[in-house]
């Protein structure tokens, strides 16, 4: 070979070998996550270092695993005629961490095999955001029309109250009518009561806001709670953090949250069991000092029913055969009102664990 073709072709293969080394870098080191797919096994023949973030793995252990889930953004690409498809995809990773991602996906050809190029961003906070700003426009809607209705039964329903009574002062002590005027009063004031929260769950309090420390809050709550408590052979069990951070908040509005939380978790309890309260910092990213204060309420109580988990924050949504269905909503919106977010996780049978999560206090 002559010495200037041999120069060319070395120079060729530089050029080559330097871009390829550009590709693999822009590849591994792209914020979204990459994957090539192969259709029908929907093995991973290749990914990037964020997408083996994603499932909590190194590349090496993500490349070659299947991914089922695929078979979907595949059906989509194959019947459309364009050559890119956007859709969301629900992915369990192997830690079971259960992730919402928006792909970008298209056709790719390499060495004649038809291949599958998915672009993924994990979008589940984002859509876990959305559910709660969709739930917070309901709970203003909703509001708004039971102030509405409440205020227009409040009238009669007192007609109704007096006449009763004056009906059962006329009658003497032994007839038998003054049994049915009693569970009629009953009846009353059960609606009167029912009245009353939904008004106090359309009106929107005036928040104080002031420097408060959750650890200070506890023992008052736990006294305030204390008729619901000493009802049951109850251990409650307290895990308060240290350097727990301070936090802006209504303090009387906490005391509402926490109160309504803990007597809950008696409710949920049969005879005996345990409340155990906890409190610490959770960092919102790696390396930012602030972040949320936590404030956990764990029973080891009945346990919520799957199907009943989505409605828990819904209004009059109950089991209780005495209870109303406000004091999670009630308790959502002055959270939400915070800035705060209020999670739940439950086993049937095992217990329930409310995670009050609220911003630190920043000078």
């Amino acid at each position: 070979m002559p010495k200037n073709n041999y120069k060319a072709l070395k120079l060729d293969i530089d050029t080559l070998q330097k871009k390829l080394a550009w590709y693999e870098s822009f590849f591994h080191n792209a914020s979204d996550s990459l994957f090539i797919i192969q259709p029908d096994t929907w093995n991973v023949l290749d990914a990037n270092e964020a997408a083996a973030t994603l499932f909590n793995m190194s590349c090496d252990e993500l490349i070659g695993t299947t991914i089922p889930q695929f078979s979907r953004i595949f059906r989509l690409l194959d019947q459309t005629t364009s050559p890119k498809i956007l859709s969301e995809l629900g992915l369990t990773t192997p830690d079971g961490k259960e992730i919402m991602l928006e792909v970008s996906a298209k056709f790719v050809r390499i060495d004649n095999d038809k291949l599958i190029l998915a672009i993924a961003r994990d979008v589940s906070e984002q859509n876990s955001m959305s559910d709660k700003l969709i739930q917070a426009d309901k709970l203003v809607l909703l509001g708004q029309l039971t102030a509405g209705i409440s205020h227009d039964i409040r009238n009669p329903l007192a007609a109704v109250n007096l006449n009763l009574q004056l009906l059962q002062r006329s009658l003497t002590a032994e007839s038998i009518a003054n049994t049915y005027i009693e569970k009629a009063l009953v009846g009353v004031e059960r609606i009167h009561r029912i009245v009353e929260v939904s008004l106090d769950f359309a009106k929107q309090a005036v928040m104080e806001f002031e420097r408060i420390n959750v650890n200070y809050l506890i023992p008052t709550i736990l006294e305030l709670a204390g008729v619901s408590i000493k009802k049951k052979n109850i251990h409650i069990k307290l895990e308060l953090g240290e350097n727990v951070n301070d936090i802006k908040a209504d303090e009387k509005q906490l005391y509402q949250v926490f109160i309504n939380l803990i007597t809950n978790s008696a409710d949920a309890l049969k005879e005996s069991g345990t409340i155990t309260i906890k409190t610490y910092n959770e960092s919102l990213h790696k390396n930012e000092e602030r972040g949320y204060v936590v404030i956990a309420i764990e029973d080891t109580g009945t346990g919520i029913m799957e199907d009943d988990l989505s409605k828990i924050f819904n209004p009059f949504f109950t089991r209780k055969p005495d209870g109303i269905g406000l004091g999670l909503p009630i308790s959502q919106r002055i959270i939400h009102q915070h800035g705060g977010i209020i999670d739940v996780e439950s086993k049937l049978g095992i217990g329930t664990t409310f995670y009050v999560k609220l911003l630190s206090f920043v000078e």
